[in-house]
């Protein structure tokens, strides 16, 4: 009786192990629109002894997010602009605060790593690329890996 038991307490043990991993590795695919509210605080500096590189560091970059994830985003970030070329590179840190359909409620952060073409006589921007990874959350939203790509007004990814 006792083996049958432990048997049986071995299958239930296991079972409730791959049910939990199933759980956490179920994919959630998150896509909408952001709009900048605010630009926050921005300050370029020529990079080294060259006339055409600028090294520009911003604070406190705010956007609304709506669609599969509703909140607020800040980010503080740095790039790097030829003004030769108009190649754009550039990494930052951002955290959103809000809701994700399907996850709940709570806070998530992630790396950006993008590249744009940029206008250095009006600093306009086009053919924007951001990858955002390396996440981590809080509330609900904690646990959350996976991977956000970004244009100029849309956000699209999977969480996991």
């Amino acid at each position: 009786m006792r083996a049958g038991f432990a048997a049986l307490f071995s299958s239930l043990l296991v079972g409730l192990v791959l049910a939990s991993g199933a759980a956490a590795t179920k994919d959630v695919h998150v896509s909408g629109t952001y709009t900048v509210t605010d630009l926050g605080t921005t300050t370029c500096a020529p990079l080294g002894s060259s006339a055409f590189m600028l090294r520009c560091d911003t604070t406190g970059f705010v956007s609304q997010y709506a669609g599969d994830m509703t909140g607020t985003a800040i980010v503080d970030f740095t790039q790097l602009i030829d003004c030769r070329s108009g190649h754009t590179r550039g990494e930052g840190v951002e955290t959103f605060t809000g809701t994700i359909n399907g996850v709940g409620v709570g806070t998530l952060t992630w790396h950006d790593h993008f590249r744009a073409t940029t206008d250095c006589l009006t600093f306009a921007l086009s053919d924007f690329v951001l990858k955002g990874v390396g996440l981590s959350g809080t509330g609900d939203l904690a646990g959350l890996d996976g991977r956000l790509d970004f244009t100029l007004a849309t956000y699209d990814g999977t969480l996991h």
